[in-house]
């Protein structure tokens, strides 16, 4: 539907960067729209385990106000599953756009994205001889971008997670 807007609407963009930043945003915003549902999902049926924990109980009885027992008890307990779900979906957004770049309805193949090199390198593989390198390369960097991330998901999950801290 944006690319339809941007097509009708040409006057509205008059440089071609213009209508590529118009459809990286556009394709951000989808993303966004789409996949937040499945966070909150999860915060909440967290956050409704929490509140019937006995500490929290506790504090609801001797007349905690609700923020505070949401920024002392329940904040510090979901914040783990706040930043592995980003993450997460941090790698589910790479292969997305990707994917999406790839068939041709993500980012303008102007932008440099992973879709799009991994589109540009697929057409250099009919050459005599095969450039495989730069498909290789463009996979490679992807799978290194997304293993990053999810390390350091791991990482931050066990310095924030308050199960497993020692003490």
């Amino acid at each position: 539907l944006f690319q339809v807007y941007i097509d009708l609407h040409p006057d509205f963009f008059s440089v071609g960067l213009e209508k590529a930043d118009a459809r990286f945003l556009a394709l951000c915003f989808i993303l966004g729209v789409t996949s937040w549902s499945s966070l909150c999902r999860l915060i909440r049926a967290e956050t409704l385990k929490i509140s019937q924990l006995g500490y929290v109980q506790a504090a609801h009885a001797f007349g905690v106000s609700h923020q505070r027992i949401l920024v002392r008890h329940i904040l510090p307990n979901v914040t783990h599953i706040i930043l592995i779900t980003f993450v997460l979906d941090f790698s589910a957004l790479v292969l997305a756009e990707a994917v999406l770049s790839y068939i041709g309805v993500g980012i303008d193949p102007s932008m440099g994205s992973w879709g799009n090199m991994i589109n540009s390198a697929r057409s250099e593989l009919s050459r005599e001889p095969a450039v495989w390198w730069t498909l290789t390369g463009a996979f490679f960097f992807m799978f290194m971008l997304v293993l990053a991330a999810n390390l350091f998901a791991d990482l931050v999950r066990d310095a924030f997670d308050p199960r497993t801290s020692d003490g």
